[in-house]
């Protein structure tokens, strides 16, 4: 049984049951199917809201140890030749779009992987956005969290890929981004204050990281540094990360730092208050440090088609992983085969990243 439902009465249990079949419907609809006065169930809303198990306006349910992902999302538009890439000509090749940004991407694995997530983000009030919206819905995110802005156009993300499918060049249109402002997510309080587990992306502007640092919230916290000119925008938030992935690039930026042997970099961001560092080695796999261990996960054989949104597989997995009670090296297995399949698929999104795939796919080696 269900803690929400230990904890109360029958007849406020009937009502959450109501509310979570049908969140949007009326507090007359809800009356009528239950079977009591619209004025009895006005009451029993009030103190669930109250003791936390809806967090306010269009009913939105607390869960337990929900995951919430703020961050960018985007339209990925992929460009990849049939031959070697030709600079400053015309390269015959294929053209796809697919939903992306870091904090999309981490959203939409976790939510294949089965976990419960919100995702946070802006978004334009335009095709785009709602193209994005029912993707990232139908992919098992919770979407109710978007928010709107009233002129810009959501962000877009061109890559041109090399015949491997290797990341050649990219431009990003992200500045709706930069209006996730500290007064736009001041209504997702309640829902931060719920999590079991925050993640933020360096996407975000600085003021909102900065006010994000502040926030009193029993959530673990954790980060993806984006790339490297992103990366220091996190600095306020080190103290507070249970988790961070960076690749070394990412890390000397973030940690203002000339230091090449990759322990060392790793040992540096946990002095500075990160409780455990994902540092992506590139084709070396990745290295894990926290106060107590160190170890090196290699990466796993593949044919890669695409290298977009291995990284935030790579999160993901181990994010899962973690929450599922699995051992730190079976986590770090899994987070390296979730990172393998994304390369073998063209979109930053494997669609069967389920965990008995992944760990049949790892089995199979």
């Amino acid at each position: 049984m269900d803690r929400e439902v230990r904890n109360m009465t029958e007849l406020e249990a009937k009502v959450l049951e109501a509310i979570r079949q049908t969140p949007l419907a009326s507090q007359q609809t809800l009356a009528d199917r239950i079977g009591m006065s619209r004025e009895s169930l006005a009451g029993h809303i009030m103190r669930l809201t109250r003791r936390g198990y809806i967090l306010g306006k269009g009913y939105v349910l607390a869960s337990h140890h929900p995951f919430v992902v703020i961050g960018g999302v985007n339209v990925d538009i992929h460009g990849r030749p049939y031959n070697a890439l030709k600079p400053s000509d015309s390269n015959p090749g294929n053209i796809y779009q697919s939903p992306g940004g870091v904090g999309r991407n981490i959203a939409e694995n976790l939510a294949r992987l089965g976990e419960n997530v919100h995702l946070i983000a802006l978004i334009g009030e335009d095709k785009n956005g709602e193209w994005i919206n029912v993707c990232t819905q139908n992919s098992g995110v919770k979407t109710q969290d978007l928010l709107r802005h009233e002129s810009l156009p959501t962000s877009t993300y061109l890559a041109i890929n090399n015949e491997s499918g290797e990341l050649n060049t990219a431009i990003a249109d992200m500045r709706i981004v930069d209006h996730l402002t500290p007064e736009r997510l001041q209504t997702k309080i309640p829902l931060l204050q719920s999590a079991g587990t925050i993640i933020v992306d360096a996407n975000l502007c600085q003021e909102t990281i900065q006010w994000l640092s502040t926030l009193n919230v029993k959530a673990d916290w954790c980060a993806d540094a984006v790339s490297a000119t992103k990366a220091k925008k996190l600095r306020p938030l080190l103290a507070k990360l249970s988790v961070l992935k960076v690749n070394q690039e990412e890390a000397r930026m973030l940690l203002d730092s000339k230091e090449v042997e990759p322990n060392a970099l790793a040992q540096q961001l946990l002095k500075k208050g990160v409780q455990q560092v994902l540092l992506s080695l590139g084709n070396e796999g990745v290295l894990y440090m926290s106060q107590d261990t160190c170890l090196k996960q290699a990466c796993y054989p593949c044919t890669p088609t695409s290298d977009s949104g291995a990284g935030d597989a790579l999160i993901s997995g181990f994010l899962h992983a973690q929450e599922q009670g699995y051992a730190l090296k079976e986590s770090l297995k899994f987070a390296a085969g979730c990172a393998a399949l994304t390369l073998e698929c063209p979109n930053a999104n494997h669609p069967n990243l389920t965990n008995e795939h992944v760990n049949q796919w790892i089995e199979s080696l």
